[in-house]
């Protein structure tokens, strides 16, 4: 596993050696911020079910102002942790949550915390995307002009909007896809 593109271009990131993490294939990964654009100069970015941590070091690479990762499993949290450990000159806000994606959300939106940027990556098998959708819309999570990118598998099929929200783009990758989402009352259509 390896960083795609920005800052850390090429720098190897420690994978999974255990059953239950699937990490985003550079490819996808690529393909992923290839379609956000070149850099994310600033933005806020929330990596949920962060894993390794490997896309929210590819937004920070990127350029991203800030970067919060939220994985809640002890394994995950260790090559998380090793992972940012390998960053050189890290000038972004980085911030790593050992808390569960259900309880830190309200948090967050009692917080008043808005994202540019929300990075969703679940287990397959637990089929929690539209949960997190629903509690994203509940906390008003996104900041008004900003993304949402869910990893699914291809065989998931997710209305087309949920409260706030609504898919704007879905690309598929082998077994599985990207969809975008952004706040309704966007208006525009960005992609």
């Amino acid at each position: 596993m390896r960083v795609t593109g920005g800052k850390y271009r090429g720098l190897t990131l420690t994978g999974p050696s255990y059953q239950g993490l699937r990490p985003t294939t550079d490819l996808v990964r690529e393909a992923l911020f290839n379609i956000l654009g070149p850099t994310l100069e600033g933005v806020r970015v929330l990596d949920l079910f962060a894993g390794s941590g490997a896309l929210g070091i590819e937004a920070l690479s990127r350029g991203a102002g800030a970067v919060s990762l939220v994985e809640k499993d002890p394994r995950g949290l260790h090559l998380l942790k090793q992972n940012l450990q390998r960053l050189r000159d890290v000038t972004a806000e980085v911030r790593v949550f050992p808390a569960d994606v259900f309880r830190i959300l309200p948090k967050f939106g009692r917080e008043g915390t808005k994202f540019d940027l929300i990075l969703i990556d679940p287990p397959y098998h637990a089929n929690l995307w539209l949960r997190v959708l629903e509690l994203l819309s509940q906390h008003a999570l996104l900041a008004p002009t900003g993304r949402i990118v869910l990893e699914i598998s291809k065989h998931t099929e997710l209305p087309p909007e949920v409260d706030s929200l609504h898919r704007v783009d879905k690309r598929f990758y082998g077994e599985m896809s990207l969809e975008f989402w952004q706040n309704k009352t966007d208006g525009a259509d960005r992609r």
